[in-house]
């Protein structure tokens, strides 16, 4: 599917009845293309062997990596995990926000998520002022907690 497709079925979506628990693995989508860039990319921005995201508790995640060939998995960039109006369609989403921790650009951006089947998130990316520019992923538990 397009990019264009994966933001037109992230509007037919609903929010987690309640926030998530466990450790979710990114699963790119979109065209070949996309996916490299969006992987390629995120190298440069303190993303490198990016795994997926940690949910613990009510208010926190962490993201996960995982270097080529290790079985264990860091955590860096803690982040705060809320359920709020989307500034993209008004309905409600589970919202993280990066920490004034977090290297630049993180802090400026948000990560928007909605269920696409049980667990599954399918995710929207975007600067804090530009939810036009959001950017899909999923994500997918692997672990108990959804």
């Amino acid at each position: 599917m397009s990019v264009f497709a994966y933001k037109k079925q992230f509007l037919s979506l609903t929010s987690p009845k309640s926030i998530p628990t466990g450790q979710f693995q990114i699963q790119w989508l979109g065209p070949k293309w996309f996916q490299w860039l969006a992987k390629t990319g995120l190298q440069f921005l303190h993303f490198r062997n990016w795994w997926g995201k940690s949910f613990h508790g009510q208010s926190e995640a962490i993201n996960l990596f995982q270097k080529p060939g290790e079985s264990h998995l860091e955590k860096k960039f803690k982040m705060l995990v809320s359920m709020e109006t989307s500034p993209i369609d008004g309905k409600t989403s589970l919202f993280l926000r990066y920490t004034k921790d977090a290297p630049f650009p993180w802090p400026y951006f948000v990560d928007e998520f909605r269920v696409l089947k049980d667990g599954e998130l399918l995710g929207m990316s975007y600067p804090r002022f530009l939810p036009s520019f959001a950017l899909p992923f999923l994500i997918q538990n692997r672990s108990v907690g959804l």
